[in-house]
C-alpha cells in the first residue's frame, strides 16, 4: 500500500507540475517541487507529517462605492428626499417624477433636494444613490435598505498600498490600470508558466498594443471592481491610487499558494501593505479551516499582509448534505461528480453507492475501497473508505466518485457503525443532492461557503443584490443575493464575515476595443470598456478595496484588526439578529474607527425601516445617470446557477 501510495503521488504530482503540499508537525504548510526532491525521501522526514497532491479550483462563476439606498414601497407614494447634492436614482416596479430633475424614462438625475412622485400598480423598488447620502435623508415608502459601502466619503485613494490578484490574469491596456500619464499601474505580474514582466516592461508591452494577458476576463474583472479608476467613466473605485501585483494562476492551490508567496515578497521588498484579493474557490475540502489552503492563508497573514476571499455563489445550490441519523439514504442526481464525505472523529461508517431502489449497491466497509457498476445501470462508482483519521484534523473521510453516462438518479447510503457520529458531504461537478440539506433560514442552505473562504483569517464576503435583472430577483434588492454561497463552516464558526455588493456590476471588460463610449457597459463581445458581472467574485473585491483604504493610514493592520474594523463596523437592516450565516455580521461600510462590537462580540439588528450612514454603488452621481442593460445579465443569472466554474464570480 505504502509504495502504490508513493507511486499514486508522483503520477499525480507529475500531472500537475510537479508540486505537492506538505503539513509538518509544527503545523506548518509548504510547497515542495518534485523535480528537485524524492517523494520517498520526503514522506521519511521526521518533522513530515502528511503529504497531498494538487487540487484544482474553481474561479467563482460570473454573477460599490458611493452610498445609496434602495426603498421598498406599493402604490401610489412620495419619498422625500432632503440630500443638499446631486443624486440619481431609477425605479422598477413604477413610474418616477421629481420636481427640479431631468429625467430619462426610468431613471432621473436632480440637483438637489427635492419629491419624488411614484405611480405604481404594485411593489416598486427606487434606488437612490449620492456621495454621502444617509438613511435620514430618505422619508416614505414602506422600508429602505442599504446597498454599498459610502467609501467615496472616506477621502482615501489606497496611496502606498498594494492589490494583489490571484485569478485569471489582466489586460494591461485597459485605461483603469494605468495612470492618467498612460503608464501601468501594476508593478509586477506573474504567471504559473513562469513569464514575469515589471513596470518597465509592462509599459513597452502597452506602448505595443500586446497586452492582454486574460483569456478569461474574470481577472480584468475583479481587479476594476477592487481597484480599478479611469476619469473618463463612472464605473471606478475609490482604491485610485493603489498599485497592483497580478499572480495568472493555474487554479491549482499549489499555484495559488506560490501566488500568496510572491505578493508578499513584493509587498515586503517594496516596504508596502498589501490586500489580496482570491475571487476563487472549492469544495472538496474539509471546511473547518484545516484543508491545506485554509493553513497556508493563515500561515501568511499578518500585519500588513490580508486575504480577501469570495464566499462562493452555491447558496441556492444542492451541493451539501448533512447525515445525523446512525443511517441515512442521501439521493444524487449525477452525470459526473466527486464527493468528499467528513465525519466525527472515532466514528465509521459503511459506505454505499446503490441503484434507484436500493436493491443494488457498491459497498466500501471502515478501512476499505471497492469500484464497481452500481447494479445494472449505466453508472461506475469508486469509494475509498480508508482515511478514518486524517492527519489534518483527526476526522474520518470518505471520498466517492460516480461516473454515468447520462444523468441517473442513485442512492448514497451511510450505515454508521459507531454509537454517535455526524457526516457532512461536499458535491463538485455534473450532480446534485436531492435531499439532505440544511435550511439557512434565509431560502438558502447552510455549509455552502467554499475553500478557503474557510480559513480562519481569510476574510469572507457574501453578496447582496444592488442591481435588479429580471422579476425573479426582485425581492434581492438590498438582501442577501440568492446564490451567495452560506456559513457556518463545519466547526461552527460564522461565514460569511460581511457581504457586500455582488448582484451586479459594471467592471473593465479584458476585451475592450477602444471604441466604446467609456460609460457603456455592454457584453463582452461588443468591445465595450465596461461589463455587466455578477457573483461573490465581484462582492469581494468591494470589499477589498474597502480594506486598501484602510491600510492607506493603517499599514500594519493585521487580519484581527481589520476583521474587527468591519464587523464592528458592519451595517444590519434586514430580517433576523447578527451575527447570521448569511449575512455574517452585516453590510461592509466605511468608518475610520471600529465599533466597539465586532466578531468576537455579535452585532445588534437594525429595524429594517431605517438604514445608516454609508453604503453605495460603483457608479458617481456625476454625468449621466447608469444605463442597466437587464438582457445582459440573464445569461450570467443563468451561470450562477451552476457550480462548474472555476473563478468565484
Amino acid at each position: 500500500m505504502r509504495m502504490f501510495l508513493v507511486l499514486f503521488y508522483v503520477l499525480l504530482a507529475f500531472a500537475y507540475g510537479m508540486q505537492v503540499k506538505v503539513l509538518t508537525k509544527d503545523g506548518k504548510v509548504r510547497v515542495v517541487d518534485l523535480s528537485r526532491s524524492d517523494l520517498k525521501n520526503l514522506q521519511e522526514q521526521k518533522d513530515v507529517l502528511y503529504v497531498e497532491a494538487p487540487k484544482k479550483l474553481r474561479l467563482l462563476d460570473d454573477v460599490s462605492s458611493n452610498s445609496s439606498y434602495v426603498v421598498w414601497g406599493s402604490g401610489n407614494q412620495s419619498v422625500m428626499v432632503s440630500y443638499n447634492k446631486p443624486f440619481f436614482g431609477y425605479i422598477f416596479g413604477g413610474s418616477l417624477s421629481g420636481n427640479g430633475c431631468s429625467q430619462s424614462g426610468l431613471f432621473l438625475q436632480c440637483p438637489s433636494s427635492t419629491i419624488l412622485n411614484i405611480s405604481s400598480a404594485g411593489a416598486y423598488r427606487l434606488v437612490l444613490v449620492g456621495e454621502s447620502i444617509k438613511s435620514e435623508d430618505i422619508k416614505g415608502g414602506d422600508r429602505k435598505y442599504l446597498l454599498g459601502t459610502g467609501a467615496s466619503s472616506s477621502g482615501k485613494t489606497a496611496n502606498g498600498v498594494l492589490i494583489g490578484i490571484i485569478d485569471s490574469g489582466i489586460n494591461f491596456c485597459h485605461p483603469a490600470f494605468r495612470n492618467p500619464d498612460g503608464t501601468t499601474r501594476v508593478l509586477f505580474y506573474k504567471e504559473y508558466t513562469g513569464i514575469e514582466l515589471n513596470a518597465s516592461q509592462i509599459n513597452s508591452m502597452i506602448n505595443n498594443n500586446v497586452c492582454n494577458y486574460d483569456s478569461e476576463g474574470h481577472g480584468t474583472a475583479t481587479a476594476g471592481v477592487v481597484g480599478g479608476y479611469w476619469s473618463l467613466t463612472r464605473y471606478n473605485s475609490p482604491a485610485k491610487d493603489a498599485k497592483f501585483i497580478i499572480y495568472k494562476t493555474n487554479l491549482l492551490d499549489t499555484d495559488i499558494m506560490m501566488g500568496l508567496d510572491y505578493i508578499k515578497s513584493k509587498a515586503q521588498s517594496l516596504k508596502m501593505p498589501a490586500v489580496v484579493n482570491l475571487s476563487l474557490g472549492g469544495h472538496l475540502d474539509p471546511h473547518d479551516g484545516t484543508g491545506l489552503l485554509d493553513r497556508y492563508i493563515d500561515q501568511v497573514s499578518g500585519p500588513g499582509f490580508v486575504v480577501v476571499v469570495s464566499a462562493g455563489n452555491e447558496g441556492s445550490s444542492r451541493i451539501h448534505a448533512r447525515i445525523t441519523s446512525p443511517s441515512g439514504d442521501v439521493g444524487i442526481n449525477v452525470s459526473s461528480v466527486q464527493i468528499e464525505a467528513w465525519y466525527t472523529r472515532g466514528s465509521s461508517y459503511r459506505v454505499q453507492v446503490c441503484n434507484q431502489t436500493g436493491t443494488s449497491c457498491v459497498s466500501a466497509e471502515p478501512g476499505n475501497t471497492a469500484s464497481a457498476q452500481v447494479g445494472n445501470t449505466l453508472c461506475f462508482a469508486n469509494i475509498d473508505n480508508t482515511t478514518l483519521s486524517s492527519p489534518l484534523n483527526g476526522d474520518g473521510k470518505m471520498d466517492i466518485e460516480v461516473s454515468c453516462t447520462n444523468p441517473t438518479n442513485l442512492i448514497l447510503r451511510l450505515t454508521r457503525l459507531t454509537s454517535s457520529g455526524i457526516v457532512d458531504m461536499w458535491l463538485e461537478g455534473d450532480g446534485e443532492f436531492t435531499n439532505g440539506q440544511v435550511d439557512d433560514g434565509f431560502g438558502g442552505f447552510a455549509y455552502t461557503v467554499a475553500s478557503p473562504g474557510t480559513a480562519k483569517s481569510a476574510i469572507t464576503v457574501g453578496a447582496i443584490g444592488a442591481n435588479y435583472i429580471i422579476d425573479r430577483f426582485f425581492d434581492n434588492y438590498g438582501r442577501i443575493a440568492f446564490f451567495s454561497s452560506r456559513g457556518p463552516t463545519r466547526d461552527g464558526r460564522i461565514k460569511p464575515d460581511v457581504v457586500a455588493d455582488g448582484f451586479f456590476h459594471c467592471t473593465a471588460n479584458a476585451n475592450f476595443s477602444n471604441t466604446s463610449d467609456p460609460n457603456f457597459c455592454g457584453p463582452t463581445s461588443s468591445g465595450s470598456y465596461y461589463v455587466p458581472k455578477a457573483g461573490t467574485s465581484f462582492s469581494a473585491p468591494v470589499v477589498a478595496s474597502l480594506i486598501a483604504l484602510y491600510l492607506q493610514d493603517h499599514p500594519l493592520a493585521d487580519p484581527t484588526e481589520v476583521k474587527n474594523w468591519l464587523t464592528g463596523n458592519a451595517l444590519y437592516d434586514t430580517e433576523g439578529n447578527t451575527p447570521n450565516v448569511a449575512y455574517g455580521y452585516g453590510k461592509a461600510v466605511w468608518k475610520e474607527t471600529p465599533s466597539s462590537a465586532g466578531s468576537s462580540g455579535g452585532g445588534s439588528a437594525v429595524s429594517t425601516t431605517s438604514g445608516g450612514s454609508g453604503g453605495g454603488c460603483s457608479m458617481t452621481s456625476s454625468g449621466s445617470p447608469v444605463s442597466l442593460f437587464a438582457w445582459l445579465l440573464i445569461p450570467v443569472v443563468a451561470l450562477l446557477r451552476k457550480r462548474s466554474f472555476i473563478f468565484i464570480s
